[in-house]
């Protein structure tokens, strides 16, 4: 009897471990691993680039691991965008055609930041840019090039996954951004950045487009973007977020 009670115990435990599932996110929690996977996505994307425009062998090396990289996490990636997409939704203006949320255009700015700040190949000469790759994309091996090696995302990827989009292309992300690269300010934004001051304790302004006479900005209170201000010969149109 004692032998079979054990046995049961422990069948009893084998079932309670096989039936164990991952931590349910919340709203919020799965918002914050969508965010967190599109920064660490663009901070990837723009190490590969950056380290590829060297041409020669450290540029086929590049675009191998950028290759290898985006078939691990693409759909992550893609559901990411899409939780990250629904946030933001009703933050959103169009410009030039496109859809485009302030929040989204910070995000990709400041993880390229990362990446470029973290190469620092401008400051370097030749042969030390291609060590500097040579050694950063040595790091990015088959155990660690999930974006899920982070055990904050990987808590939470099965439930990222299930947020998949119909239209899996892979694409500039977050596609919210709009693939809006660094704009030097235009001839309105320190006008824009001194109203800013004077209403905000943290403001920051983020520009957007400057092609004369048209430009576009952004401004946020701390990390919050609360308008979006489109320009034409200096006079500015605001939209309220």
């Amino acid at each position: 009897m004692k032998a079979k009670a054990i046995l049961f115990l422990g069948s009893s435990l084998l079932i309670a471990g096989c039936t164990t599932q991952a931590p349910v996110a919340d709203k919020e929690t799965l918002e914050k691993t969508a965010t967190r996977v599109l920064n660490d996505a663009v901070y990837y994307s723009y190490l590969f680039s950056n380290c590829a425009a060297l041409g020669g062998d450290i540029e086929v090396d590049a675009i191998s691991k950028q290759q290898d990289w985006l078939n691990t996490n693409n759909q992550l990636i893609l559901a990411a965008d899409q939780i990250y997409s629904q946030q933001h939704a009703t933050s959103t203006f169009e410009y030039q055609g496109k859809t485009l949320a302030p929040a989204a255009i910070k995000l990709a700015l400041e993880s390229r930041k990362r990446a470029t700040d973290e190469l620092s190949l401008a400051q370097r000469t030749p042969t030390n840019k291609v060590k500097t790759c040579e050694f950063r994309l040595g790091k990015i091996k088959n155990e660690t090039i999930s974006l899920a090696h982070n055990p904050e995302i990987a808590r939470y990827q099965t439930e990222l996954l299930q947020h998949l989009p119909l239209d899996q292309q892979v694409r500039d992300f977050p596609t919210l951004a709009g693939g809006i690269t660094e704009v030097a300010p235009g001839a309105t934004f320190f006008q824009l950045v001194k109203a800013h001051e004077s209403a905000c304790a943290a403001p920051y302004t983020l520009t957007i487009a400057n092609q004369w006479p048209q430009e576009a900005y952004a401004y946020f209170c701390g990390d919050a973007a609360m308008e979006v201000l489109t320009c034409e010969w200096g006079k500015c149109e605001s939209k309220k977020l």
